[in-house]
């Protein structure tokens, strides 16, 4: 999936302002698979894998070994 930088950062920037003030999310994304998120956060999580990889990790789309 290719979508642009902006789609990205603005799911991130949302995702992460509601992380840092959610004790569900915070321990979501620590235990990953024996926690679940509150259903706004899974909602912003969604949208954040959604929204395609991160634009600094560009080489992992290609294949290509990290420089």
């Amino acid at each position: 999936m290719t979508t642009s930088a902006s789609n990205w950062e603005q799911a991130d920037k949302a995702y992460q302002a509601h992380h840092t003030n959610c004790l569900l999310c915070i321990s979501a994304g620590i235990s990953r698979s024996s926690q679940t998120r509150c259903p706004a956060g899974q909602a912003l999580w969604d949208t954040y894998n959604a929204a395609g990889m991160p634009p600094h990790f560009t080489w992992l789309n290609k294949g290509l070994k990290k420089p």
